[in-house]
């Protein structure tokens, strides 16, 4: 009796995954995708740059979270303008930062 080899394949597993409430995290981390968003618009940088503050994350994960950023911008521009507008109630003024200028950018690439 001969024995067949089976051709081993490589299951990947999806990087983002959503909780209960619909929000988007890293898989097997506590790390949400906002997080990296947010990193990304205030700070910039490249995925190694981005992965360098998030040292528990993979280059794969943090591209992850960007391509979904990409896909979902919307929503991720109403939430992070809900945030906003929260610590805005707290009587904190507006400042030009370079975070503020780049949300200004992004709403206005719609």
């Amino acid at each position: 009796m001969t024995a067949k080899k089976q051709k081993k394949t490589k299951v990947t597993v999806a990087p983002i995954e959503l909780d209960s409430s619909g929000v988007p995290w890293i898989r097997g981390k506590q790390v949400k995708v906002i997080e990296i968003v947010l990193d990304k618009l205030a700070h910039g940088g490249s995925v190694k740059e981005i992965r360098s503050r998030f040292p528990k994350l993979s280059q794969r994960q943090v591209g992850a979270a960007l391509e979904y950023f990409r896909d979902h911008q919307d929503e991720f521009q109403a939430e992070i303008q809900k945030r906003w507008d929260q610590i805005s109630s707290f009587g904190v003024r507006e400042a030009d930062s370079p975070f503020q200028r780049r949300l200004r950018d992004l709403s206005k690439t719609k």
